[in-house]
């Protein structure tokens, strides 16, 4: 099964989404794939919060950027936190369109249970210059990609989750 849970910054999808992925697990001990890259000190501080809250009901595996061989031949469960950082980094590491695509079908080919979170960040005016236009567009297709895949999408807001698909 592959869920795809979506919403804005701080809209309560990361707590939604860790609840599922435990209930999938059925005692299991899911994989927490955490993308995002310790470029600052406030980052750190953010990173060094999450350890703590996941530490004993998650595996956790610190990947930037290759997502699906960072999972190996894993069979449990998989929490992705989060494709918007992801993205983040494949941009500011300049990896090409095909590649950030070519990563995605990757993880929706796995055979594993994944739950996968994603910001929604294009329900904001058009951004000013071309770097955050293309960031914006990137994710609104890999949202589309993961909607017509994912088995279950679930948007986000205020901490109210509500079925999409």
């Amino acid at each position: 099964m592959k869920i795809l849970i979506i919403g804005g910054v701080k809209s309560g999808k990361s707590r939604h989404a860790e609840k599922r992925i435990l209930e999938i697990a059925e005692g299991k001990k899911p994989i927490y794939l955490a993308t995002t890259e310790l470029l600052d000190p406030e980052m750190e501080k953010r990173i060094a919060e999450l350890r703590l809250r996941r530490s004993e009901k998650f595996q956790t595996i610190e990947e930037p950027l290759h997502l699906a061989k960072a999972l190996g031949n894993t069979d449990v469960p998989v929490l992705i936190e989060c494709l918007t950082m992801w993205l983040n980094n494949a941009l500011f590491h300049q990896l090409p369109e095909s590649k950030i695509f070519a990563e995605i079908e990757r993880l929706l080919l796995l055979e594993n249970d994944i739950v996968f979170v994603l910001n929604e960040v294009g329900l904001g005016i058009i951004p000013d210059n071309p770097l955050s236009r293309k960031f914006v567009d990137l994710s609104g297709r890999i949202a589309q990609k993961l909607a017509e895949c994912c088995d279950e999408v679930w948007g986000c807001t205020a901490g109210i989750l509500v079925k999409l698909k």
